[in-house]
């Protein structure tokens, strides 16, 4: 029960008013959990804006014991978006064992009810250019494995973006695909020559390599009620910025004004739409791995387009 794993979490005294189901997800179960804290002293060690007015409402992940690495990722990604002081992230409270559960408990942003605008979208493609331009610089990779999804990501450190790409994203999952039965002898062939010529595939891109949100699809953002866009749930590292479009492209439903504006913001080099099928490829393949078969068809059709 939430009212007797919560106080120990948060280290607070404080009674559980009520708990609703949060959609979205499909890792861990995640509420909102309006809770009362009478304590302000012992509250305001979780604030960034000032004591709260009771009741509150969080956001409470949970999951088995076990998941508690994948909720300390997601943790340390949130906090280093929220440190390029770009765009809203939520703020984390706790990440902790409980008995025999894993939680992560977050701020509780408010979402506009009538959806975002066209001119939403606009503000949001300006601020993930600004994000990637503001953290723009040589490195890539993470210091930490961590997780896209529920799927590790290695991000071990490599000579060059080619052979990061071509060893911790494509290189990865396809052996785990072909392990796991997933990846007929075609797109394993595919795949062996994408990452053989993974230096000619990437040429012409930016030399740049900035800090990525790793899966920005649409159940990954919001609107808060201001209309300000915020991202949720990342799979940090850092590559080159034309990696984040991979999963937009697929699973973002951003409107043309987004990418408008973030051309407009700061433009990407000429080849782009072409090179982002590799990045494209990478979250579909952690998708078979995944989900199963049902996705082996449109690893086939991405592989073949990479090497057209």
């Amino acid at each position: 029960m939430l009212s007797n794993s919560l106080p120990q979490l948060l280290d607070v005294p404080l009674e559980v008013v009520d708990q609703r189901p949060l959609g979205g997800g499909c890792i861990s179960e995640a509420s909102v959990v309006t809770i009362r804290c009478d304590d302000v002293k012992a509250w305001e060690k979780f604030s960034d804006h000032g004591p709260p007015e009771p009741p509150t409402r969080l956001v409470i992940k949970r999951n088995s014991a076990d998941m508690v690495s994948n909720f300390r990722c997601e943790s340390r990604g949130l906090q280093a978006l929220a440190d390029a002081n770009v765009i809203r992230v939520p703020q984390v409270f706790a990440v902790d064992v409980v008995g025999d559960q894993a939680f992560l408990a977050m701020e509780f942003i408010p979402t506009d009810p009538s959806g975002p605008s066209p001119e939403r979208f606009s503000d949001f493609g300006r601020q993930l250019a600004r994000l990637h331009r503001a953290t723009a610089g040589e490195r890539f990779g993470w210091p930490e494995d961590n997780y896209l999804g529920s799927a590790k990501q290695p991000n071990g450190a490599c000579d060059s973006w080619a052979e990061f790409v071509a060893t911790r994203r494509i290189g990865f999952q396809i052996r785990w695909a072909t392990d796991q039965g997933l990846a007929d002898a075609r797109l394993k062939s595919d795949c062996d020559r994408i990452i053989a010529r993974m230096d000619d595939l990437l040429a012409g891109r930016g030399d740049e390599c900035s800090l990525l949100h790793g899966d920005l699809w649409s159940g990954n953002y919001l609107f808060e009620d201001a209309g300000q866009p915020v991202l949720i749930d990342p799979a940090v590292y850092r590559g080159c910025r034309e990696a984040e479009w991979g999963m937009i492209k697929w699973f973002g439903n951003c409107p043309g004004e987004f990418e408008q504006a973030y051309e407009d913001e700061w433009p990407m080099a000429d080849g782009w739409r072409r090179r982002v099928a590799i990045y494209l490829l990478y979250h579909q393949l952690n998708h078979l791995n995944l989900f199963g078969s049902s996705y082996a068809n449109a690893c086939r059709q991405t592989a073949r387009e990479v090497l057209r």
